[in-house]
């Protein structure tokens, strides 16, 4: 088994930029979203940028249909630009409305080996 990290949300700044972050409604989304509300998106970070406030966002193209994604991690991440993550997307109890679905996870691996 491979080690996995996984990056913590800072959700009281990730409620700040939750307008904008998620694919666009009139987009058909190519994921299905699971019985828990979530769904995973394979993703590519293509920035970083450092908050005020210590935080780190993070810029994210969609593996699948090219839509960007946004979210927070800790300033203490070990996330790199051009890193593969899947990202663990809250459907916010509307399945059908994409463009209200926020990251509340990203999983990625440094260092992993297929066994």
């Amino acid at each position: 088994m491979t080690l996995a990290k996984k990056i913590t949300t800072a959700a009281a700044l990730a409620a700040a930029l939750l307008a904008g972050t998620a694919p666009k409604a009139a987009a058909q989304c190519p994921y299905t979203v699971g019985p828990l509300g979530r769904y995973i998106a394979p993703a590519i970070v293509q920035g970083m940028t450092a908050t005020d406030d210590g935080a780190v966002e993070v810029w994210c193209s969609d593996a699948l249909d090219g839509d960007d994604w946004y979210f927070l991690a800790d300033a203490e991440t070990d996330l790199r630009i051009y890193d593969r993550v899947d990202l663990v997307v809250d459907a916010n109890g509307t399945p059908e409305d994409f463009s209200d679905d926020k990251v509340i996870d990203a999983l990625y691996c440094h260092g992993c080996t297929e066994d």
